[in-house]
């Protein structure tokens, strides 16, 4: 009796302080990074975990959980994005890979503007298009590890003109949250 106690009471440690959970969505919840009034606005899911990505009053995150021990849960790595009022907004994603053989890109905007009709996103021989969905999250994702630099996300029209691409600003001075989206019909040179 005793010693089901204490084994109990392990098992109940291990999960609290080990951030193991039943499933994918509780462990997202409980990584640190995650804020405690995040919102789930879609998740990717993948053979060996999920991507799951939030909004919050803070900042949109994303967090990957992974399946560990065939039938438990944890989340430990997460990346962030920074709030802007943009017509096209980066709400979440990441790239990943591991030496396991695991690896994810997920890249997620919100749109709100009429005038895009779809995007496009993805190196050359891998480009996925979307249809555009007004404050719907448009998520694209792939099985591998994409660099942002390759994505060559790009916003069209119904005539398939460019209006927009993911990217930095032109300048020689930018900072991370200048990574984002701009219209193309006026390149920016500031940081906006």
């Amino acid at each position: 009796m005793f010693t089901s106690v204490i084994l109990l009471l392990l098992v109940t440690l291990f999960f609290i302080l080990g951030a193991y959970k039943l499933n994918a969505l509780s462990a997202a919840r409980a990584n640190s990074s995650v804020p405690k009034d995040s919102v789930l606005l879609d998740k990717v899911d993948y053979p060996w975990g999920k991507v799951f990505i939030f909004d919050s009053s803070e900042k949109p995150i994303t967090a990957i959980s992974f399946k560990t021990f065939g039938f438990l849960w944890v989340s430990r790595m997460s990346t962030y994005y920074f709030h802007n009022e943009d017509p096209i907004k980066t709400i979440g994603g990441t790239s990943y890979s591991d030496d396991k053989g695991r690896a994810a890109t997920v890249f997620s905007v919100l749109l709100n503007d009429p005038t895009v009709s779809y995007l496009e996103v993805g190196p050359d021989g891998n480009r996925l298009r979307k249809k555009a969905e007004l404050n719907e999250p448009i998520t694209f994702y792939w099985d591998k590890s994409i660099p942002w630099n390759d994505y060559n996300a790009k916003a069209f029209n119904e005539n398939g003109k460019v209006l927009y691409e993911y990217r930095y600003p032109e300048t020689n001075y930018f900072r991370v949250e200048d990574l984002k989206w701009y219209p193309v019909s006026a390149k920016s040179t500031q940081g906006d």
